[in-house]
């Protein structure tokens, strides 16, 4: 018999779940940017890939619930700074948050449909059940 945390038991609360949220959602985009994607052609002189901003941009609208309170520029700041090991400029970062401002008036974020989302379930269940 296998032993289990101890830690496992004991939940966080309040602002201090916040933190570990926020912690979690952006250790899931790191994650999925570092392992799915060459971070090194993705800043070219000075310059961060727009394709890359939009991608951040659409998995924290995606992950962060409207309760978290988070800002959008300086998460994403924070995250494309984690995924390039801290060596953003400034001059970076403002064109990030300008490139973020542009994708939000022009509405190219957008949620995913949850009938998408539950026909990805079904189909999951299905592979799983009978494939």
């Amino acid at each position: 018999m296998s032993q289990s945390n101890p830690l496992n038991y004991i939940k966080t609360k309040n602002s201090l779940r916040k933190k570990e949220k926020i912690h979690v959602i952006k250790r899931i985009i790191v994650d999925k940017i570092q392992n799915d994607i060459d971070s090194s052609v993705l800043r070219d002189r000075g310059c961060v890939d727009p394709e890359l901003v939009n991608f951040v941009a659409s998995c924290c609208r995606e992950l962060c619930k409207s309760k978290y309170q988070i800002d959008e520029k300086e998460f994403v700041c924070d995250i494309l700074n984690i995924i390039f090991n801290g060596c953003l400029t400034e001059n970076e970062q403002f064109q990030i948050k300008q490139q973020i401002d542009f994708i939000n008036d022009n509405g190219l974020v957008k949620k995913v449909e949850l009938t998408l989302k539950l026909r990805m379930i079904l189909w999951d269940w299905i592979k799983r059940k009978f494939l």
